[in-house]
């Protein structure tokens, strides 16, 4: 297994992400914007079997180019991101898992410490002892790796 690799340190490359994202989601909400004015216009009774017809066929489109957009913004991973995931993920404890799973919910250390009834320098440990076992370095980069490769679906503990 290779070691982990932080992108941050390509040239370019988090500037290139974040310009991709950023069309990304101008291009899904612009079609979103689109499939709600075609569903209003083919609401309307005046119109001609013809030219619903055509609304309902650029509706779908539309649709399908939305979700597409939408689904460009979320990485797909390769089968080895995923065996490598499962295979670091395999040596989380009990508690490791619970603080991932709160993560991922976006609960801070607080709430976190207050949900589990430790204090918040044990979960604060919890969470740094989950992040090098996962191999990355924040915590945004342990829900981006657990929600791509899908981790607590597939709970390894």
């Amino acid at each position: 297994m290779e070691p982990f690799q932080d992108r941050r340190y390509g040239p370019g490359r988090r500037r290139d992400d974040r310009r991709t994202a950023a069309i990304l989601r101008t291009l899904e909400q612009d079609l979103g914007t689109m499939a709600n004015l075609v569903g209003a216009t083919r609401t309307d009774l005046t119109l001609s079997p013809e030219v619903a017809e055509r609304l309902e066929m650029l509706d779908r489109e539309v649709t399908r180019l939305a979700d597409l957009a939408r689904h460009a913004t979320m990485p797909r991973p390769d089968a080895n991101e995923i065996a490598d995931a499962r295979h670091l993920a395999a040596h989380l404890t009990d508690r490791e898992w619970e603080c991932l799973g709160l993560l991922v919910q976006g609960l801070n250390t607080t709430a976190m410490s207050t949900t589990l009834g430790i204090s918040p320098t044990t979960a604060r440990t919890h969470i740094q002892s989950l992040l090098t076992k996962l191999g990355v370095h924040s915590r945004l980069e342990a829900v981006a790796l657990t929600l791509r490769t899908s981790l607590l679906d597939n709970n390894f503990s």
